[in-house]
């Protein structure tokens, strides 16, 4: 229910907005004084005030101070027997929704009323739709208990509370803007927009236009002004996919705009002024593109301020049976017509050792697979996609016997050369898959005469 407070020294103004609200159902408490009001703001909730400009001991000024800070969301619209402009200026400035003049228009109440309740309704949808997108977007959706992961959890909460650009990496599918969204949901700037450009998939010719903007008559079909990305973005946070997809002329400009904080739109000489966090993401080797001329090296110094690498699915295998048990439940849900609740040990033996090129996008293709043609309650083997249940691991063939010391020496470097391979040459990363520490592999590697920087990009 709707709770009104009628604030004035007019015993007939209050008793009249009184009747009148109690008939559309609000409930409703009135206060002929500054003294009185005050209190009763303090003790109890309203959605909307009603208040005189001037009370007997106290201006109405005084009330919305109180209330605003009591209260912050609570609507308050003024009265005033003065038909001042300035006067209502003034409270708006101060916090007021709105103004009335005496004497009262009982249709002119109704409608600032209905207005402010239409505004109370509004933002506590726009404060429902931010919890959610906090909810949807925190940590707790991006699934994983190997270390490799918490190490990245790590990175994103410190991520998350300064406001440097940041650059992921990673393959395909692995949650790169899972990630650039639980950075912005979580820092300063989650209130204002989250905007999502995939560089990969505008034409070169157009990517300009779009995440700048452009005025009307800047080239043939520019029919209206446009307002690009960048501006869309600007408070929030601008998430480029697929940097390394962009030209190096396009480059430049963007080079730009994180040095000065500002662009031209195009067809305008008038520059733009923003303030947007940029979250870069790419799964190309940007090392080599501008070793190949491709990628500017200022540009990516620019973006790599904070560097965030995420592991690929086959690097994390423990964190396979959590996420397929995830995805079961978020599309076993949404079938009415079916009852699965599991997967059999078999299926998730067998999605455990699946490399999943594809990563964690094609581990919940599977699932959702799974959900579709599954006809029991479980999950099995056979429910799985062909080309998951076909690559079984096959135990090792016997070999010739060797002397023990031979064997154990060919053993143990082709574990090192996996890991080291497994982790692109990365030695903290091959550390943890190895569970030894990172001094021992540096000595082993040593010992074994391991050439790392094969392993590298």
């Amino acid at each position: 229910m709707i709770r009104i407070l009628v604030v004035d020294d007019e015993i007939g103004i209050c008793r009249s907005l009184e009747m009148l609200f109690k008939k559309e159902g609000y409930e409703v408490t009135t206060a002929h004084t500054g003294s009185v009001a005050i209190p009763i703001i303090t003790e109890r909730d309203f959605e909307i005030i009603f208040t005189d400009l001037k009370l007997p001991d106290t201006s109405g000024l005084d009330i919305i101070k109180h209330a605003k800070e009591r209260l912050p969301s609570c609507q308050i619209i003024v009265i005033t027997g003065f038909a001042s402009i300035e006067t209502a200026v003034e409270a708006i400035k101060s916090g007021a929704y709105d103004y009335l003049t005496k004497p009262l228009s009982i249709d002119k109440v109704r409608i600032i009323c209905k207005n402010a309740i239409e505004k109370i309704t509004l933002t506590d949808e726009i404060n429902h739709l931010r919890h959610e997108l906090y909810h949807s977007f925190g940590f707790e959706n991006i699934i994983g208990k190997s270390q490799l992961i918490q190490d990245v959890f790590k990175i994103i909460r410190q991520t998350a509370a300064s406001d440097s650009n940041v650059l992921i990496t990673g393959e395909s599918g692995t949650g790169k803007e899972l990630v650039a969204r639980a950075i912005h949901y979580n820092s300063q700037r989650r209130g204002n927009h989250f905007v999502a450009v995939n560089c990969g998939a505008i034409s070169r010719e157009l990517i300009e236009a779009e995440l700048f903007g452009y005025v009307k008559g800047a080239f043939t079909g520019a029919v209206r002004d446009k307002t690009g990305f960048l501006e869309l973005s600007s408070g929030g946070t601008l998430f480029l996919d697929e940097i390394g997809e962009t030209t190096p002329d396009f480059q430049v400009k963007l080079l730009r705009v994180l040095q000065e904080g500002e662009f031209n739109k195009v067809g305008s000489p008038h520059t733009t002024k923003i303030n947007t966090r940029v979250i870069a993401a790419t799964n190309r080797i940007l090392e080599k593109a501008m070793s190949e001329g491709t990628f500017r090296e200022d540009l990516f110094y620019r973006l790599n301020v904070i560097s965030i690498q995420i592991p690929p699915l086959r690097q994390r295998r423990q964190d396979i049976p959590l996420l397929a048990v995830h995805f079961l439940s978020k599309y076993a849900g949404k079938r009415t017509d079916k009852h699965i609740t599991e997967l059999s040990p078999e299926a998730i033996d067998t999605l455990s050792s699946y490399d999943f090129p594809g990563n964690v996008r094609e581990l919940e293709n599977a699932i959702e697979y799974c959900v579709t043609f599954a006809h029991g309650s479980v999950v099995t083997v056979d429910d799985l996609p062909k080309s998951i249940k076909g690559t079984k691991i096959r135990p090792a063939q016997p070999e010739s016997a060797k002397p023990l010391k031979a064997a154990l020496y060919e053993f143990e470097k082709t574990l090192l050369t996996a890991a080291l391979k497994e982790s692109s040459g990365n030695i903290s990363q091959a550390a943890r898959l190895l569970d030894i520490h990172r001094q021992s592999l540096q000595q082993k590697i040593k010992d074994f005469n391991i050439n790392i920087d094969v392993f590298k990009g």
